[in-house]
């Protein structure tokens, strides 16, 4: 035997060895034998190949991002940054900022002639890539500005990124076993192999809450819910259940004691109250002005006994602008007051949340800070002196059981713990797998491919004689290569996968048999065995390597642009493509040349 070849069959049988090593735990864990593979071996071994989805049953929904809602948060810090900056670098005093629409930021200067502060080199030292003035009244003292448009892009793009990011630790949490959470365009795609149907609500409603957790001051007192109210008693027949309320609160001494009153509309339905607000906006007169918002929180009133006596939706007046957001907690969690007995979930801030939580504390001592998650007012305390620390509490009422109550102050701490999402997701399509569905497609595919294999196996036999079994024997290291592949990658194996191996198997043998009808063919032609070999291989091999190539783009473009269970089958076809060509070509002329070296003849059995 010549020295090349000895060597060629041992680095082929060294390979072989290897492939079965890295594929023993995945087969162990397949027959349940997991437990029956020594523990230096594991050290060596761990990788394995995870059923996907559609073999075990599970979760798959598909999410959209809100982009705009992030865009929207972006400009509320930069005019947060904005109030601050104009207060301390341009000794600013008497003005007002609002926020209208995704973008804009209006400052409003009681006295005209300060609105020269703001101008152009204070926007290009403090705000060169963020803000940018789009209109300026000098006569009102009004300065329009709008967010960056690279800014508002950086946004859109972080909004998408961030929340793939934001929901794969939250799965994590769920121990999940290899989940798959990929991106495409605006939509999220989560797949959850495994999970049980009993699981499916309670997962789906913590990957799903968005945990925006804003913090917005209420104009108490204002002339424009005066006037609402006295729509609604006005309308009382077309909004049958709508009722007004008054509330009111005196400020601690060190506020001097102040009187606030408000006044706000409250129904037993959220929809009956949403359907009126909805309504006034129909005439311009009365909508909600752009720098304002209607806000809604349940009220649920309980006897010294705890027991729920009445529950009824309110409405607040709310500044549009977020004072503070999420995005700038570090922990949280939570406990049970021992007064009321309800849960309450504390926040730690980072340093600037504890700067603007302090600050805006203490600029409206005496007015109510209303806490939002998710657009829902979870409550509003009134703020009765700067708070600093940078803490705080979110009091959870609702008329549900105490343990349903525990269960959503455990979720919402595992939210934000994990981080907020970015912008809010709304649900797009799902699909549910049951186990044994699962099951079935396991059985089926198994037996489809075991009937093409021995298909094509006893074909090679009885076509080829001799020169199939090495056909045969280049096929199953093929698949075993393949398998090995993928559970080096720790891939998720799909039905569409199987599919993929089965394909592979039809491949191998497209490959095979344009190799061999070219070694007829220089048989034919009188050449000896090691001379038809030789030119059969070395004739063959562009065309064997122009179809794999083919094969081969086909699979980038699958994957690339392919989702779920087209990605598998992508993963499987590349791998099996480059499998193939090795086997086909490198590994059968190896075993050829071994068999012609041996026999030292004219002859070969094909």
């Amino acid at each position: 035997m010549e020295r090349s070849l000895l060597y060629r069959i041992l680095a082929y049988l060294g390979l072989t060895v290897f492939a079965f090593a890295v594929l023993a735990p995945s087969v162990a864990t397949w027959m349940g034998k997991d437990d029956q593979l020594p523990g230096w071996f594991k050290k060596q071994f761990s990788r394995r190949i995870s059923l996907g989805l559609d073999l075990q049953g599970g979760l798959h929904i598909v999410y959209k991002v809100d982009v705009d809602k992030a865009v929207g948060h972006k400009a509320d810090r930069l005019a947060t940054d904005l109030d601050d900056r104009l207060r301390k670098e341009r000794k600013a005093a008497n003005f007002t900022i609002s926020r209208e629409g995704n973008d804009a930021v209006v400052v409003h200067f009681k006295e005209p002639g300060d609105a020269k502060k703001l101008d152009n080199q204070f926007l290009l030292h403090s705000f060169r890539h963020d803000l940018f003035e789009d209109s300026r009244d000098a006569g009102k003292g009004e300065v329009v500005l709008r967010v960056h448009p690279d800014q508002i892009d950086e946004m859109r793009e972080y909004a998408v990124r961030q929340g793939v990011e934001t929901i794969r630790n939250r799965v994590d949490k769920l121990a999940v076993a290899e989940p798959t959470i990929i991106r495409k365009a605006t939509d999220i795609i989560v797949e959850l192999p495994g999970l049980k149907p009993e699981d499916f609500e309670r997962v789906k409603r913590l990957i799903g809450q968005t945990a925006q957790l804003e913090f917005k001051i209420v104009d108490d007192g204002s002339s424009y819910m005066q006037k609402v109210s006295g729509l609604a008693l006005a309308q009382k027949d077309k909004f049958p259940g709508v009722e007004v309320g008054h509330d009111s609160w005196v400020e601690k001494e060190q506020a001097n004691g102040a009187q606030h009153s408000d006044v706000y509309l409250k129904s037993k339905d959220r929809k009956v109250l949403e359907n009126f607000f909805n309504a006034l906006s129909l005439a311009t007169e009365n909508q909600v002005p752009a720098d304002h918002e209607i806000g809604l929180e349940q009220e649920v009133e309980r006897d010294e006994n705890n027991t729920v006596v009445d529950t009824y939706w309110r409405s607040y007046y709310l500044h549009r602008r977020a004072e503070l957001t999420g995005e700038y907690v570090t922990n949280s969690d939570w406990n049970v007051d021992p007064q009321t007995l309800r849960p309450e979930v504390s926040l730690e801030f980072d340093r600037k949340g504890a700067e603007l939580f302090e600050k805006t504390s203490g600029d409206n001592i005496g007015r109510k800070m209303a806490i939002l998650l998710d657009d829902r007012i979870r409550s509003a305390p009134v703020l009765q002196g700067k708070i600093g620390g940078g803490r705080a509490r979110i009091t959870l009422g609702g008329a549900g059981s105490a343990e349903t109550m525990r269960e959503e102050a455990m979720e919402l701490v595992t939210v934000l713990r994990t981080g907020a999402l970015p912008a809010p997701l709304s649900w797009k399509s799902e699909n549910q797998v049951g186990p044994t569905l699962g099951r079935d497609a396991v059985d089926k595919a198994k037996l489809s491919m075991i009937i093409g294999s021995l298909a094509v196996i006893l074909f090679m036999l009885i076509y080829y004689r001799g020169s199939g079994v090495i056909a045969d024997v280049a096929m199953a290291l093929n698949i075993v290569f393949l398998l090995a592949i993928l559970a080096t990658m720790q891939a998720t194996l799909t039905l569409p996968g199987i599919a993929g191996v089965v394909l592979t198997v039809g491949m191998a043998v497209d490959a095979n048999i344009i190799i061999y009808e070219r070694i007829r063919e220089e048989l034919r032609a009188g050449k000896s065995a090691r001379g038809a070999v030789e030119a059969g291989f070395g004739k063959a091999f562009w065309t064997v390597f122009d179809a794999h190539v083919t094969n081969l783009v086909a699979g980038i473009v699958l994957y690339s642009y392919g989702t779920g269970p087209i990605r598998g089958f992508a993963v499987t076809l590349i791998a099996g493509i480059l499998c193939n060509l090795f086997t086909s070509v490198w590994v059968s002329r190896a075993m050829f040349d071994l068999v012609v070296n041996r026999r030292k003849s004219a002859e070969l059995s094909i």
